[in-house]
């Protein structure tokens, strides 16, 4: 079986997509095999009956994540500013609040200061990088905190926001790692100026569409969960439950942890599989409330905030500019998002009602309709935001989250340098991993077997 110039791309999210049109554009011919039964991989975009947008997945795009807006530029999708109306709220253990507590910003301010001596490239070679890789968070901030409540707050923002993780799983290297790519705090968890500020009309599965329609007909096949991959001086094969598909070289496109499943001969090399056992998927629940309109607005709330207690970490203020419902969204994190999943889904329910309307009042408790959607459950996810490497990772196994394996090939967002964890993550590494394969002499490159 001849392999001829075909590069395989293994997911057809943001980071496969992004890949296969950069090897198109250089000349190869692509072969897109996706395992869910449709492109976007981690965005998902659902319809109420009257139209209502709700984005289920991966959701902004925010200042300095030129790659995404330049795609959404190129294939012409509209975006439409963040909800943002009255003030924001904290929930605290006292009660609602407009400000966080006291000491939360100086700690959000020292880890910037740590993140800024890391290089995202290649964060295991900074000065403290031992020493703060084997410290988690939890145990950073409890030392470093001027009040426990400052140190809650912060550990919930940083590990859950950001890596949907309690602070406990992970170390404070991965959390300035991940502060550093991202341009630090306030880039990270702002809305207007941040990461939050942007949101796709469509949805952003409308623009994974549009690049998966821009390939050569016939070069994505979705239902093809990818099982096995051999590679030797010929090329490689790819092995899905219907076909072999014969490269040159493949792409694989998936968070570490998914990567690992796939089965490889000749094996991995050690390192690069014991990375693959150290980058469990982040743990999250996303939840809509839809009401008739925002009632919150006229109450002079935002419907953004952030919460010290209870089971949600932060809501936001979902609407969008076309239609009259109110959307309030609702995030857990970690051990909160692992503790409702435990619950029946009556119990759930209550629980996150009634965290809602200890912010915005009791008329959160009367939503016309509560959707959720679990991406833990997800077969070809399990799991969100992204993978995080476990304290202690970063330094023994990082060197080898994108380094290639003969003719294996890295993207997703998680070996992004910069934004990493986010859509503009993804289409980052999947460039770099299509430059890697039409630039970095892979014909030469032989299969490891250490």
């Amino acid at each position: 079986m001849s392999r001829g110039n075909l590069v395989v791309v293994v997911g057809a999210g943001f980071s496969g997509l992004a890949a296969a049109l950069a090897l198109a554009r250089a000349g190869a011919q692509v072969r897109v095999l996706e395992a869910r039964d449709r492109v976007g991989g981690r965005v998902l975009t659902g319809w109420l009956d009257d139209g209502t947008q709700l984005d289920l997945g991966a959701q902004w795009i925010g200042p300095t994540q030129d790659r995404m807006y330049a795609l959404v530029s190129a294939y012409g999708v509209d975006t439409f500013p963040s909800a943002a109306y009255g003030a924001g709220y904290v929930r605290r253990p006292g009660g609602r609040s407009t400000e966080p507590p006291p000491g939360a910003e100086e700690l959000f301010a020292a880890l910037d200061s740590l993140g800024a001596a890391v290089d995202p490239a290649e964060p295991w070679r900074a000065a403290g990088a031992p020493r703060w890789d084997r410290m988690c968070l939890t145990d950073w901030l409890e030392r470093t905190a001027v009040d426990p409540e400052s140190a809650r707050y912060a550990g919930r923002l940083l590990a859950g926001g950001l890596l949907a993780a309690s602070p406990d799983e992970i170390s404070v290297l991965q959390t300035v790692f991940y502060l550093r790519a991202g341009g630090g705090s306030r880039s990270l968890l702002g809305m207007a100026g941040g990461a939050q500020q942007d949101r796709l009309v469509g949805g952003p599965g409308a623009l994974a569409e549009r690049m998966a329609a821009a390939l050569p007909e016939g070069s994505v096949t979705c239902s093809a969960p990818v099982r096995a991959i051999e590679q030797d001086r010929a090329g490689v094969l790819v092995h899905t439950d219907r076909e072999r598909v014969a490269g040159d070289a493949v792409v694989v496109a998936l968070p570490p942890a998914l990567a690992g499943r796939i089965r490889y001969t000749p094996a991995l090399p050690a390192l690069r599989d014991g990375l693959t056992q150290r980058a469990p998927m982040g743990s999250a629940f996303k939840v809509h409330a839809v009401y008739p309109e925002p009632f919150w607005r006229a109450d002079g709330l935002s419907g953004v905030g952030t919460a010290v207690v209870g089971p949600v970490t932060e809501t936001v203020d979902n609407g969008t500019p076309d239609s009259e419902r109110g959307v309030l969204t609702a995030f857990c994190y970690g051990d909160e998002a692992r503790e409702l999943r435990g619950m029946s889904a009556a119990a759930r329910r209550d629980a996150l009602l009634d965290a809602l309307a200890a912010v915005v009042g009791r008329r959160a408790r009367r939503p016309d309709e509560l959707i959720e959607y679990d991406w833990s459950a997800d077969p070809y996810t399990r799991g969100c935001f992204c993978g995080a490497l476990t304290p202690g990772s970063w330094t023994r196994y990082g060197p080898f989250l994108r380094r290639p394996v003969g003719r294996i090939h890295w993207a997703g967002t998680e070996t992004a340098t910069r934004w990493a964890g986010y859509l503009e993550g993804a289409v980052r590494a999947g460039e770099r991993a299509a430059a890697e394969v039409t630039g970095a002499g892979h014909r030469a490159n032989q299969p490891s077997q250490r």
